[in-house]
């Protein structure tokens, strides 16, 4: 039998999720031969659930490890690869599902071109999630954001800028240069990938290097997780300032723009004096740019909204997703603005 690389899946965890057994599961069933990898799971503390977890993982001969340190996600992936006896590292989260051949077609992948370090691929949302948490799957997969990181669009593996690390596989000899930045959560992984291409090194995504994670199913817990994607967005950027994207910030700037074309109609009732004796083409620019103008503007925003909604629940054949797409779409653009002001004020 072709002899293979052995392999470490480091996972770190607060452990309190109920989708860390999962994970330790799907591991239990993967082709790629139980004497040929590791778990490494990273916690906090130890947890009655990942010591149900570890459990689990002896019955089913998995080899796992525990270690217990509670920093951030990419201090403890920092840990795990430290501690990890594997030549490569195959990083997940902790509400995951790995498909049965997720670790052969990774290493097989970056095995196969030495031009490549890491590959990553899609991160489905499972069948059984709640159909609030389908729509935030769903618009994850639209290019607006997030590219096509987590959709299956592609035939073939493509060289790419960033893959999250819900699933990313990667050869451990990389840490000798970059590690992740211990400090930085969430947005760690995007950091990490910018100073691995700095330092020359490529990355895949390949269609075929599949999990299944499980997404934010309330709409305050999805408001949350965009508020913390757009604070660290945007710390990243300042770190990083060739790392700026346009598209991260077009909601942002087109917020601002409506505020001021709602400010001018509304500048006497808000007690701003500055439009009233401005005076453009003869007219004052209160006159205009009279109220129906952002009005029509936020309708059209909302109608666009309900279109999208509508495409998606055609595509899905679900009403409740035609109906979440919109909120989910909403909480992206609100939540992700938010957090990148944020960010861009927070002192590092």
């Amino acid at each position: 039998m072709e002899e293979v690389p052995f392999v470490s899946i480091v996972i770190p965890t607060l452990g309190k999720t109920k989708y860390l057994k999962g994970v330790v599961k799907t591991a239990a069933k993967l082709d790629y031969g139980l004497e040929n990898f590791e778990m490494i799971i990273i916690g906090d503390y130890e947890t009655n659930r990942i010591k149900r977890c570890i459990e689990i993982a002896k019955r089913g001969n998995v080899n796992i490890r525990t270690i217990y340190k509670k920093v951030p996600a990419g201090h403890k992936r920092n840990i795990g690869v430290e501690k990890a006896k594997g030549e490569i590292i195959a990083f997940t989260d902790d509400d995951t599902l790995l498909r049965e051949d997720w670790l052969n077609n990774a290493v097989k992948c970056i095995e196969k071109d030495t031009e490549f370090v890491g590959v990553g691929g899609p991160n489905f949302t499972p069948e059984e999630e709640l159909p609030f948490a389908k729509a935030v799957g769903r618009i994850f997969g639209s290019k607006f954001l997030f590219s096509f990181r987590y959709t299956n669009k592609r035939n073939k593996a493509v060289e790419i800028d960033h893959n999250p690390t819900c699933n990313y596989i990667i050869k451990k000899r990389v840490f000798e240069d970059v590690e992740f930045d211990e400090k930085l959560w969430p947005g760690e992984d995007v950091e990490f990938d910018i100073r691995l291409k700095k330092r020359g090194y490529k990355i895949l995504y390949s269609p075929d290097v599949v999990v299944w994670h499980h997404r934010r199913s309330r709409p305050i817990e999805f408001l949350k997780q965009m508020f913390n994607y757009g604070t660290t967005r945007a710390m990243v950027t300042r770190m990083h300032p060739n790392s700026f994207h346009l598209r991260y910030y077009l909601f942002l700037f087109a917020s601002i723009i409506m505020f001021g074309l709602y400010a001018i109609p509304l500048s006497e009732q808000i007690g701003i004096e500055f439009f009233k004796n401005q005076i453009v083409f003869g007219r004052t620019i209160q006159s205009l740019v009279p109220i129906t103008i952002p009005l029509g503007i936020t309708i059209l925003y909302f109608c666009i909204l309900g279109l999208a909604g509508l495409l998606i629940g055609k595509q899905t054949k679900s009403i409740k997703q035609a109906l979440y797409a919109p909120i989910v779409m909403f909480i992206q653009h609100f939540g992700y603005s938010i957090g990148l002001i944020y960010g861009h004020l927070k002192r590092t």
